[in-house]
């Protein structure tokens, strides 16, 4: 798998309580359909966020169009 040199710090403070709220919701709700929904948000909002890293990575590493 590749990994993404992507800078946790770029996540913006909502982001980050969303993703600590789905993540803890997920591990001590006692009702497991509750926590199976929410860590299921979670790995969307990862996967969504992975795909959007490597996008950017990959633009970066496009040579630029130059004007002709």
């Amino acid at each position: 798998m590749r990994q993404c040199r992507a800078d946790p710090g770029r996540m913006l403070p909502e982001e980050r309580k969303q993703a600590h709220a789905l993540l803890a919701r997920a591990l001590s709700d006692p009702n497991w359909q509750t926590a199976s929904r929410a860590l299921d948000d979670l790995m969307r909002k990862l996967l969504v966020t992975h795909r959007l890293l490597e996008a950017e990575e990959r633009l970066a590493k496009k040579p630029s169009a130059e004007p002709t």
